[in-house]
């Protein structure tokens, strides 16, 4: 409920106000600073515990009450003169300070006031705990925490440069079991406190700690620079309308390379995370060199085949095809994003769009393409399920495993038609 100033009271009280004004005035004042003091001192207590997102949660009415005081607080602050204010005025300086601090645990958007910041907590604290993905929105990478992450957290460095910094003094003075109980504490405490998982959807990603609530991020709301990644820790930071850290995880610069791509033109909003180009092999080649006698070395590559053309993509173009999926302005992805990954990524989009940008990767990485009508095929004598494509002087030699060897059998012969 919120107080009303006695400076906005109607004209048909005035009379009232009249013969009490001051003694009116004076009550007013001290029953807002003490409903005031009674709901900030309660606020700073729950935003201080270590439990604060769970008190905050569950008493989210003490925010509203916060909201509703705040015009009467500020009519008071700037006009009150029948109370001593210091006290008051020290309690909000305190709670916004610290409500602006749990808001930024959430998003980067804070509130320019006291009662944006409020209301913005209030609506967070109102919307439901997001959920991982259910069998309706199928997952384009997950991965959770390994013991390889472990080796480089920097509380294990830090016990590592004790344990080799004082290791004449432990093997002639120490004993083992101490050592071996805090080395214990420390993994114990990295497994509980500082791991999770993480799931990535064409629509959001969804960080779950092992302790603690689930966060997610829509990829729609990540604008320009708003992922910044440390592989060699397993972390990746995304700021979006929520801020979110995935922790000690595995496949970190994966998740990173992804997060760019599908938060861009064509995946944005185009894949709903199922392949919708069927009738295509991927498999690895090697681009065969224009003339054998010339010694140059074959080039290992990947083979993309589709009832139109084929194309050849090398194998360390990564960098370059990526670039033509996400934009030029794309960071580098990391070392386990490879061209036959990216292939995979782009049989999300429509057969139409998967075309255009198999052109644009061929261009971008020095890769060659050659239409069903100018191709030239055949298999290579006593080799198995080995095949020799192209034209104008330059091949390229696909050796498709059991499962690769259906499609590519299927699309050569459409070309021989």
């Amino acid at each position: 409920m919120i107080l009303a100033s006695p400076r906005s009271v109607p004209h048909s009280a005035a009379s009232t106000l009249d013969e009490g004004g001051p003694e009116f005035e004076a009550r007013w004042a001290w029953e807002v600073m003490a409903r005031a003091l009674s709901c900030y001192i309660k606020l700073l207590r729950t935003l201080r515990s270590p439990r604060w997102k769970r008190l905050l949660r569950a008493n989210a009415d003490r925010l509203r009450e916060a909201r509703e005081l705040e015009t009467s607080v500020q009519e008071l602050l700037a006009h009150g003169q029948h109370c001593p204010l210091g006290l008051l005025r020290l309690k909000r300086n305190r709670l916004e300070a610290l409500a602006r601090k749990r808001l930024s645990h959430f998003t980067r958007q804070e509130g320019a006031s006291m009662d944006e910041v409020l209301g913005r907590l209030e609506n967070l604290m109102n919307e439901p705990l997001p959920q991982p993905p259910g069998r309706d929105e199928p997952v384009l990478l997950e991965g959770s925490q390994g013991w390889r992450n472990f080796l480089s957290w920097p509380g294990s460095w830090v016990f590592a440069l004790f344990v080799i910094t004082n290791r004449y003094g432990l093997e002639r003075y120490g004993k083992p079991v101490p050592l071996l109980l805090a080395g214990g504490a420390l993994a114990l405490y990295f497994h509980l406190r500082c791991t999770g998982r993480f799931w990535l959807t064409a629509k959001r990603l969804v960080w779950k700690p092992r302790f603690g609530e689930p966060v997610q991020v829509s990829l729609k709301s990540i604008g320009p620079g708003g992922i910044s990644a440390l592989p060699a820790w397993g972390e990746v930071r995304v700021e979006g309308e929520r801020t979110l850290t995935v922790r000690h995880a595995g496949h970190a610069g994966l998740l990173a390379a992804l997060l760019d791509l599908y938060r861009r033109s064509p995946f944005l909003g185009e894949v709903d995370g199922t392949s919708r180009v069927q009738e295509v092999s991927v498999l690895p080649a090697s681009r065969l060199p224009k003339d054998a006698r010339s010694g140059q070395q074959v080039e290992p590559g990947v083979a993309v085949l589709r009832p139109g053309y084929a194309a050849f993509l090398p194998e360390d173009s990564a960098a370059e095809v990526f670039r033509s999926l996400a934009g030029p302005d794309a960071r580098s992805p990391e070392a386990d994003v490879t061209v036959e990954l990216l292939v995979e990524q782009m049989r999300l989009l429509s057969e139409a769009e998967f075309d255009a940008h198999m052109r644009q990767a061929v261009l971008s990485s020095g890769g060659e393409l050659w239409l069903a009508d100018e191709v030239r095929s055949g298999s290579v004598p006593e080799a198995g399920h080995v095949y020799r494509v192209g034209a104008h002087g330059v091949g390229m030699e696909l050796r498709p495993d059991a499962a690769q060897a259906e499609a590519t059998d299927r699309i050569v012969r459409r070309w021989a038609a």
